[in-house]
């Protein structure tokens, strides 16, 4: 499979740019069969390379806004977490079929998979190479997380997510149209109150600095994306608290909740902070998304990931 196509497009930027809303039927893809958990025989987990193929594939469809497509990518509870906002699938589809961006080649590299269930996958990589939207060149490379399950026999994606890594060049467009945050996610539930809990803990330790206490919520196969590429848990905590972090406020927004599986739950929420890490200055408003495992009976955060959002 070639890693280089010419007219793809980055999914997430385009819908960043377009930046509708829409409702769509949010019902778990991934534990579709539940209630044959037990006799059914394990889904092996995907290689890198039969997800990058679909990859391919849906950025190819993105480009000549294949409609039909762009729906055999996405799974039926979509989620697509970007600069304006969070949208569920109908939003996606609807600007990733009316966007007005153009891109040259591009490149993608350090792709990893990592299993977070049966029948579940995250999707990790590097993109890299000019999006033009509105005569705007847009950030690259850029740093994505996309999670497939399995539905219908086959793997879709069901979260994208993407940010500018730490040498982008470029900056998003102004978007298309105007961003409703009260309608956003609005077919998700509200977060469990004790996987809430769990996150707003996470905030407030990192804030003070507390790695002991932060430590304690996150589970041993804990790993992030960001900026600064996919972390394992060790490297993500140095980031995070060596060296100190100066943090003068963090607050978090409603969270919106996804059951992936039984055991496996999504967050999503805006939260704002300021402060600074190192020479860096942090993004005061910030698009967040964390999974929790059930560990030994306790919700544990496995995975962690954000990227600025304009409003």
């Amino acid at each position: 499979m070639k890693m280089r196509i010419k007219l793809i497009f980055s999914i997430a930027t385009f819908a960043l740019m377009a930046a509708c809303n829409g409702a769509a039927d949010n019902k778990p893809a991934a534990n579709a069969n539940a209630s044959n958990a037990n006799t059914a025989p394990k889904v092996a987990a995907p290689t890198k390379e039969a997800l990058m193929e679909i990859e391919n594939q849906a950025w190819k469809d993105w480009a000549e806004r294949n409609e039909k497509g762009l729906e055999g990518y996405m799974a039926s509870n979509f989620v697509n977490v970007g600069y304006n906002g969070a949208s569920d699938r109908a939003a996606a589809l609807k600007s990733w079929t009316s966007h007005k961006c153009e891109m040259g080649d591009m490149a993608f590299s350090d792709e990893a998979v990592t299993e977070l269930g049966d029948g579940i996958a995250l999707l990790t990589f590097k993109a890299t190479g000019p999006i033009t939207c509105d005569k705007i060149v847009g950030p690259s490379p850029l740093n994505v997380s996309v999670l497939y399950g399995r539905e219908d026999d086959a793997w879709k994606a069901i979260y994208y997510q993407e940010v500018p890594a730490a040498d982008a060049k470029g900056d998003y467009g102004p978007p298309s149209a105007t961003y409703d945050k009260a309608a956003e996610l609005a077919s998700l539930k509200a977060a469990p109150e004790a996987i809430a809990a769990v996150e707003k803990k996470l905030w407030d330790t990192w804030k003070s600095q507390d790695r002991k206490a932060f430590e304690e919520s996150i589970s041993d196969k804990f790993f992030g994306n960001g900026r600064a590429g996919a972390l394992d848990r060790e490297a993500y905590l140095k980031g995070a608290f060596d060296p100190p972090c100066k943090v003068e406020s963090v607050s978090t927004g409603p969270m919106k909740a996804m059951e992936i599986s039984k055991d496996l739950t999504m967050l999503i929420y805006r939260a704002s902070q300021k402060g600074t890490c190192g020479t860096d200055k942090l993004p005061e408003n910030v698009m967040s998304v964390s999974m929790y495992k059930n560990e030994n009976g306790k919700p544990m955060a496995i995975y962690y990931m954000e990227n600025p959002v304009r409003n």
